[in-house]
């Protein structure tokens, strides 16, 4: 695959991604027009949905072209031509993938974040009884569980998806 081809097809699931596909944007900083209105340079990482979108996209190229990113290079902010660079370099470390996605198979999920919250909660509406406060809380502690639950399981699909792409590569 050369390095053309490889830049067309991260453009495509680009497009494909964005919130507003037709938008014009800067290839040095292409990422940052994942989301509508466009983040300011490199912030795209500065708001949850931006994030979302961001590692979203990142998924699909992992996916697409068979490779993982370290935690470096999802940390790292590209232009089109440094991510289709970085795309073929990671194509050519085929061992080196499968021992990122390796360690990301043994990585334990921790749920302190969410039972922390519900036994806040519990507290709360053993205090409090029911009471607007406890309502209102209820409902805030529940809308952020199911963020992070939704994530989590985004996250563990991800990597069964990575198992089976890595595993045809054989």
């Amino acid at each position: 695959m050369t390095e053309q081809e490889v830049r067309d097809k991260i453009l495509e699931i680009f497009k494909s991604e964005r919130s507003n596909s037709s938008a014009d944007f800067d290839e040095n900083h292409f990422m940052d027009f994942l989301t509508h209105p466009a983040h300011q340079k490199n912030t795209i990482k500065n708001s949850f949905r931006g994030v979302r979108k961001y590692h979203r996209f990142m998924d699909k190229l992992e996916l697409e072209f068979g490779i993982c990113f370290s935690l470096s290079d999802l940390d790292t902010y590209y232009s089109i031509d440094k991510l289709a660079k970085k795309v073929l370099e990671r194509i050519k470390k085929g061992r080196g993938n499968k021992m990122i996605l390796q360690r990301r198979n043994e990585e334990k999920e921790k749920y302190i974040f969410e039972t922390a919250l519900t036994i806040i909660l519990v507290g709360l509406f053993y205090w409090e009884g029911i009471h607007w406060i406890s309502i209102l809380t209820t409902i805030v502690f529940g809308i952020m569980i199911y963020w992070i639950l939704n994530s989590k399981i985004y996250n563990k699909r991800h990597i069964k998806k990575m198992n089976k792409r890595l595993m045809i590569d054989k």
